[in-house]
């Protein structure tokens, strides 16, 4: 990026961050959530000056590239729902506790109790974003990403071996 598109990309931030957050706020009715989606947009902008500076609408590039973000964000929760889904479905329709079996828990080798299980429990039950994820356990926002993304297939492979 050179020192005009670094300029412009600069400008276009003051300019359109206050529009871009409260179309994401209106879209994902979550504070949090539409800041990360904003801050991602910008972050796709800077790894894309070129695209975003020759545009022949710029504010118009950033809108649809967080409208994209949006879209990409939904499909990421939702898909971790449906992962999740089994597994909370069998845990809600049946007690925890039985004259004749283990605990639902032990039953599926602690799914529940691993670190994988608990990433996305506090993306799609608890809502939270990358940013608070990686906080609260003392990394960065792109390592918490690849271990949302590894935490799927690990889920998925083990949820489908018990499914089987």
């Amino acid at each position: 990026m050179d020192e005009r598109q670094r300029q412009q990309i600069e400008t276009l931030y003051l300019q359109m961050f206050d529009q871009l957050m409260a179309y994401a706020k209106a879209t994902l009715q979550d504070s949090a959530m539409a800041e990360e989606a904003v801050q991602d947009t910008f972050r796709i902008a800077c790894q894309r000056p070129d695209q975003l500076c020759d545009s022949p609408s710029p504010p118009g590039w950033l809108i649809l590239a967080l409208r994209n973000t949006i879209r990409n964000l939904l499909r990421r929760q939702e898909k971790a729902k449906r992962a999740l889904e089994p597994y909370l479905q069998i845990q809600s329709e049946q007690p925890t506790w039985t004259k004749d079996r283990l605990r639902l828990k032990t039953l599926y080798e602690d799914v529940a109790d691993t670190p994988e299980f608990q990433l996305l429990w506090d993306q799609v039950v608890e809502g939270k974003t990358f940013h608070e994820m990686a906080l609260e356990r003392g990394i960065s926002t792109a390592a918490c990403r690849k271990r949302v993304q590894r935490a799927k297939e690990i889920l998925k492979n083990k949820l489908d071996q018990d499914f089987l």
